[in-house]
């Protein structure tokens, strides 16, 4: 059974003293998390003490933790929730196609990045990427409507921010994205995944924070095994699968995941990885590391793939897993088919 990689961290609401300030305007430049490729990667666990905070407590030097350790509140508060079984499964339909478009990974049952995503996006915004949910200075919610390209939002008095879209994204945190971006759904769920650390925290969430999302666990979770098309990811943080150019011949290479691009997205079935009428594919049977690169659909064993392991995707002909070489974690790298040896960069899972 694939298991939960991601981890829970719990905070109350006393951000919102802090969040009272004006309401964003549209247009402002987003602030995300580094690429994975980089040198500096997203926090995957929860802050560790400082040793100020290890001493004992007369000890400790009377001052708070700077602000930034604390990961910004991306909605703030509850969104609009389905009322009925239909609206949940309606809702998590369309959350787990963005999610796993993002870039959420699929590693876990019942749990893992991909059905938690979903799952807060159902809790959030009951799958409607044009919801906005306007907040006042006491944390309350004093409206809600549909977003009209060409209108201006219509909060009432007193609104302070208001929160868009699928993920529900707030106006008034630091680098805020533009309305654009928050009612488009592609861009909301790649910023939603950034904001997340690549699914290592979902800390950002009220609904998440609040348990208010587990009920939808369930119908998210189906949704995603019915899934047919997305993003395949890897176990290497922030990894994820991609063509490097759309023609015969074309590498296979990896791509830090968040963009949503298409070259990011496969489409699986028969034990292909799909793209259109090209296929993932070993460049040769005889080499000891195959490139993959794209062949015409056909039926070949070379362009066969099968689930193997632990989550290994094995070829048909030669036996061989699908590889990034040496974990490189570097943009553009071709995968190979090399030896399995059950390590995490042939560790992949599938939409």
């Amino acid at each position: 059974m694939r298991q939960l990689q991601g981890f829970r961290v719990q905070l109350s609401l006393s951000w919102l003293a802090k969040l009272v300030v004006p309401v964003a305007a549209a247009g402002v430049a987003i602030a995300v998390p580094a690429e994975a490729a980089s040198t500096a990667s997203p926090a995957s666990g929860p802050a560790q003490p400082s040793p100020a905070q290890q001493q004992p407590a007369q000890q400790q030097p009377a001052r708070q933790q700077p602000a930034r350790q604390r990961p910004a509140m991306i909605s703030p508060l509850l969104g609009i929730a389905p009322k009925t079984a239909a609206q949940a499964a309606t809702a998590s339909s369309t959350c787990a196609r963005y999610a796993t478009g993002a870039g959420w990974a699929g590693n876990g049952y019942f749990a893992g990045d991909l059905v938690t995503a979903a799952a807060i996006c159902v809790a959030e915004s009951t799958g409607d990427p044009k919801l906005y949910v306007c907040d006042n200075a006491a944390g309350q919610v004093v409206g809600h409507g549909d977003f009209v390209s060409g209108q201006p939002v219509k909060c009432p008095a007193g609104t302070v921010s208001y929160d868009r879209g699928l993920w529900q994204l707030n106006t008034a945190v630091p680098g805020a994205v533009s309305d654009s971006c928050a009612f488009n759904p592609v861009c909301n769920a790649k910023t939603a995944y950034l904001a997340s650390g690549r699914g290592t925290s979902f800390a950002p969430w009220s609904s998440y924070d609040q348990d208010v999302y587990t009920p939808f666990i369930d119908p998210a979770q189906t949704a995603v095994t019915r899934l047919t098309a997305g993003t395949v990811t890897s176990a290497l943080l922030g990894e994820c699968l991609v063509r490097a150019k759309q023609a015969v011949g074309g590498k296979v290479v990896i791509a830090n995941c968040g963009s949503g691009a298409a070259n990011q997205q496969w489409s699986v079935s028969g034990g292909k990885l799909r793209s259109g009428t090209l296929c993932a594919a070993i460049s040769a049977t005889s080499a000891a590391s195959p490139g993959v690169v794209l062949r015409r659909c056909a039926s070949q064993k070379i362009q066969q793939w099968s689930v193997a392991g632990r989550n290994e995707l094995r070829n048909k002909a030669d036996g061989k897993c699908l590889t990034d070489p040496g974990s490189s974690l570097t943009a553009g790298t071709q995968v190979k088919a090399a030896k399995c040896v059950n390590a995490k960069n042939q560790t992949w899972w599938l939409p």
